[in-house]
C-alpha cells in the first residue's frame, strides 16, 4: 500500500511539473521559447535510459570540436545548442560522459578569445563570428547531448595551450 501511495505521489509531482513548465513557457522569456522541444527530448532520453542499460558510445578525443545541445538550464547556466571542445584525454566507448568547454560568439566575463575557430575548423559551415571559450561554464555532459558527432575536427596545439593556461588561471592551479 505504501509503495502504491509513493508511486501515485510521484505521478502527481510529474503532472504538477508539467503545469509549471507551461507557466514558464507562457512567461514569454526568450530562454523558454523551445521549452516544449527540450522537455520532450529530455523525457525521451530518460525513457531510452530506462530501457537500455548496456550501451557503447562514440569515443571522443582531447581537443575535438563537437556540437552540443545543452538543453534549457537554470539561471545563467549555458542553454541551447553550442559548439564545444572536448577536454577529456582518456575517453572510451564504455563511458557516457565527457567534459567540454562550451564556445560562443559573444565576448564576456572569463571568456578566452580563440579567433575564428569554428570557421577555420568547420570549413563546410558558414560561421563568420569570432569564437570565445566560456571558461566559467565547463561542464560534464552525457554523450547523448552531442549533435554533431561524425566529423573529426580538432583544435590546434596552440589553441589547446591557450585553453589550458586559462583553465589553470581560472581554477587557481599552481605548478609544483
Amino acid at each position: 500500500m505504501n509503495i502504491v501511495l509513493k508511486e501515485k505521489n510521484q505521478i502527481e509531482k510529474i503532472n504538477d511539473s508539467c503545469l509549471t513548465y507551461k507557466k514558464a513557457y507562457n512567461s514569454k522569456y526568450a530562454k523558454f521559447s523551445k521549452l516544449g522541444d527540450w522537455v520532450e527530448k529530455e523525457s525521451t532520453y530518460f525513457y531510452e535510459e530506462s530501457r537500455n542499460t548496456k550501451q557503447t558510445y562514440l569515443k571522443y578525443s582531447y581537443g575535438q570540436l563537437i556540437k552540443v545541445d545543452f538543453g534549457i538550464n537554470i539561471g545563467t547556466e549555458l542553454s541551447h545548442t553550442h559548439f564545444a571542445i572536448v577536454l577529456n584525454n582518456d575517453d572510451t566507448i564504455k563511458t557516457d560522459n565527457i567534459t567540454v568547454l562550451p564556445l560562443t560568439s559573444k565576448n564576456g566575463y572569463k571568456r578566452i578569445s580563440l579567433g575564428n575557430l569554428i570557421k577555420e575548423t568547420h570549413t563546410s559551415l558558414k560561421y563568420q563570428n569570432h569564437t570565445y571559450g566560456i571558461i566559467t561554464q565547463i561542464k560534464t555532459i552525457s554523450k547523448k547531448r552531442i549533435l554533431l558527432n561524425n566529423n573529426k575536427h580538432f583544435c590546434s596545439k596552440e589553441v589547446m595551450n591557450k585553453i589550458n593556461k586559462a583553465l589553470k588561471e581560472y581554477l587557481n592551479i599552481k605548478e609544483i
